[in-house]
């Protein structure tokens, strides 16, 4: 990039400051990452809400990512987490047995006195991860506010997912500062940070090199060509005069990729 990617909006820091007000009430914390690039979303501000409470990782997106990504988690090791397609139907409930082991002994405890357990958890993430989506899925209908672009919740939101069962769906979050431009990068090719704030012409210049450091082939397997320009001229991507609609290129290539129109990647080899 031609420029250092950053992007955190007022909403972001009251976002922090709500979830740390409401994590006393939750007994799980449910932390949705992009499948394609999972390290990518792990934001260093979560470190303190993920430290108090167990989490379930929920690997969201997976059939958008490389098959093999699980096995490539450094933190699945000591962490319980699911690799989930959250647009399919159903596909949430298995979040619910998941979370209810790991407050096995709190239902116990309930149980013991003749109470039945109201489990209570929060959705943490980047923006644009599919937290809302998942929150639908679980829930059976649209209770919550669904977006294809970054920042579409902007408060919390209480769901009921049954009597016992309940979520608090929270904005997406980022940080303030990137120190790994690659990160960055990884975020903006997935559409976390908003393409308006960005040049979308070089996101997508550097997104078609990237891609080739994963995959030789994969350019020429959808497109024909393996850079820039040949897509231009190969899609007809051309304006008056003969000059490049490098615009129109770079929306094109970036929209098929968050698609999965041009392979599953772990976008995290790149780091």
């Amino acid at each position: 990039m031609n420029s250092k990617i950053n992007w955190f909006p007022g909403h972001m820091k009251s976002a922090l400051d709500m979830i740390r007000s409401e994590l006393g009430l939750c007994d799980v914390i449910i932390y949705v990452l992009d499948a394609r690039c999972p390290k990518s979303c792990l934001n260093p501000k979560f470190a303190e809400f993920t430290a108090r409470k167990p989490v379930l990782f929920v690997l969201n997106k997976s059939d958008l990512a490389s098959a093999i990504i699980s096995g490539q988690l450094d933190f699945a090791n000591n962490a319980v987490y699911l690799k989930l397609n959250s647009t399919l139907s159903g596909a949430g409930q298995k979040i619910i047995p998941a979370v209810a082991k790991l407050v096995t002994e709190k239902i116990k405890t309930a149980e013991s006195k003749g109470v039945k357990k109201t489990i209570r958890t929060v959705v943490i993430g980047v923006t644009n991860c599919g937290k809302s989506t998942l929150i639908n899925n679980l829930a059976g209908s649209r209770k919550a506010l669904v977006g294809d672009k970054p920042g579409v919740t902007r408060s919390k939101q209480w769901v009921a997912v049954k009597d016992n069962f309940w979520v608090l769906d929270t904005p997406g979050t980022l940080w303030p500062s990137f120190e790994n431009q690659q990160v960055a990068k990884n975020l903006a090719y997935v559409g976390s940070i908003k393409d308006d704030i960005l040049d979308i012409v070089d996101l997508a210049k550097n997104l078609l090199e990237d891609l080739k450091k994963l995959d030789a082939n994969c350019l020429v397997n959808r497109f024909e060509a393996d850079t820039f320009e040949g897509i231009c001229k190969k899609r007809g991507y051309i304006l008056k005069g003969g000059a490049l609609d490098e615009e129109r290129a770079a929306k094109a290539i970036l929209t098929e990729f968050r698609a999965g129109k041009i392979g599953r990647f772990n976008l995290d080899e790149l780091l």
